[in-house]
């Protein structure tokens, strides 16, 4: 009877003490703590723990390593002792610890939050070893840091009220609500213009598609006509090309004619310039004789005077007639082209006197011969030159044989004007100031006339034997 009941108070016992290690246990594994695991501590000083209590977790990148085990609370501040559950967490040296509260009712945590990535070097060191201290790459077993507090929900939101209780704030959110009223109003107006805007620029967008389509309109008939273009250019192309070049042909044989006639145009011009002065000369000098005439002409009958005027007038006129006869017959382009046709004519001349001086030096081969026939070709060539100049000699010849009848001819006229005035001054004095009494009078301007002899008109007579007309 002992027996069983020493047996069944030591079983009460052992289970009594089994229960205990296994609230040991349940308890140790509550809090984190487990066997078999190897921890280390660091301190943290913050200085203010901001509802920090101890068991509170601790949080590297969110995830929790560890929990506070203890808090010694300073007159500087609070030094929270952190165990770090696992040797296994390398922690940055260059990290952020602070205070933070999730939620309105949430518990405070420690927030680990690292600054820098760690090397493979770095990694494979033990927070607990010696050389971890001499390193210094990563937070070592019993390392102390200085923590922050932290943003917290309640001090936030408590200055978000004194903010929003603000009279200042309060009056600038109603005058904010005032003017977004103002431009809410003003936008409706604005919406309402818009919406007018739109109907008038739809009528306008109405007629420029009009427009539009008009230009498009133009643009496909300028289209077809540029077409119809470049067909009649790719047609008539050919023609075109020759027309060019025939023109080019005809300019580059104008041009060879005025180079080859371009001594013959200058030697004429000069002709007509001496032509011109010889003239203005003898003008001149009639000029001079026409006033000496007129200073013995003032009792001349007036009706027969008259009529030598006539006379005189007509034969100006038939002379300015040939000289724009003549002036027409120079500009003429038949006579250029008759000048050149001359000109071709000497030039196949020459090739033929060329050719026949070619075939008689085949033919005889004689030197004397040739030097002879050189002789007598410079012969005829001095011959001809004194040709031209006895030509010139009787032409002067001529000339100053017309003169010189002509100036007879004057002197004779003068002579009986002087007579004839002697008999009308011998039968009634003349009072040269009776406006009866007419006088002639030439500007120096006026056209030249000829009172000695009337112009004729040209005859295939030789100068030297016209003979002067005679005025009643």
């Amino acid at each position: 009877m002992l027996r069983p009941r020493t047996v069944r108070e030591g079983s009460v016992g052992l289970f009594a003490l089994l229960g205990l290690v296994v609230l040991g246990m349940v308890a140790v594994w509550l809090r984190g703590g487990g066997f078999g695991k190897e921890s280390y501590q660091i301190f943290v000083e913050f200085e203010d723990a901001s509802g920090l209590q101890v068991g509170g977790p601790v949080r590297f990148r969110g995830v929790s390593i560890g929990k506070v085990t203890g808090l010694l609370p300073g007159s500087n501040g609070v030094k929270a002792v952190i165990d770090i559950v696992s040797k296994s967490v390398r922690i940055p040296r260059a990290s952020t610890v602070q205070i933070s509260r999730y939620g309105l009712i949430g518990e405070a945590s420690i927030d680990i939050i690292p600054q820098e990535k760690l090397s493979e070097a770095a990694l494979a060191i033990a927070p607990n070893s010696k050389e971890c201290q001499s390193q210094k790459q990563i937070i070592c077993e019993n390392d102390r840091l200085t923590g922050e507090a932290g943003s917290q929900l309640v001090n936030s939101l408590t200055k978000l009220s004194n903010v929003y209780s603000d009279p200042a704030f309060v009056g600038n959110i109603d005058s904010t609500v005032r003017n977004a009223a103002q431009a809410a109003l003003r936008i409706g107006k604005m919406s309402d213009e818009i919406a007018l805007l739109s109907k008038t620029a739809r009528y306008q967008i109405s007629g420029v598609s009009r427009t539009t389509a008009a230009i498009a309109g133009a643009a496909d008939n300028a289209g077809q006509l540029t077409q119809s273009l470049n067909r009649v250019v790719l047609m008539n192309q050919a023609t075109l090309a020759k027309t060019l070049a025939e023109s080019s042909k005809l300019m580059g044989n104008l041009n060879a004619i005025v180079n080859e006639n371009r001594g013959q145009v200058a030697s004429t011009l000069g002709s007509i310039q001496n032509t011109s002065q010889e003239i203005q000369a003898l003008s001149q000098n009639l000029e001079t004789s026409v006033q000496q005439l007129n200073t013995g002409l003032d009792a001349v009958n007036t009706a027969q005077l008259g009529k030598n005027i006539d006379v005189l007038m007509t034969n100006a006129k038939e002379t300015s007639e040939n000289l724009r006869k003549i002036s027409e017959n120079l500009n003429n382009p038949m006579i250029l082209l008759t000048i050149q046709q001359t000109l071709d004519s000497a030039r196949a001349t020459f090739e033929n006197a060329q050719k026949i001086t070619a075939d008689v030096e085949q033919l005889t081969g004689d030197p004397a011969f040739r030097n002879n026939l050189r002789k007598l070709v410079d012969g005829l060539g001095s011959l001809v030159s004194s040709t031209e100049s006895l030509e010139k000699q009787v032409y002067a010849t001529q000339v100053l044989e017309t003169a010189s009848s002509q100036l007879k001819y004057q002197i004779d006229v003068q002579q009986r004007l002087a007579t004839f005035q002697a008999q009308v001054l011998a039968v009634t004095p003349v009072n040269s100031e009776s406006p009866t009494s007419p006088s002639i009078s030439l500007e120096k301007n006026s056209t030249p006339v000829f009172l000695a002899q009337p112009y004729l008109k040209p005859s295939s007579t030789p100068i030297g034997d016209r003979k002067p007309s005679k005025i009643n």
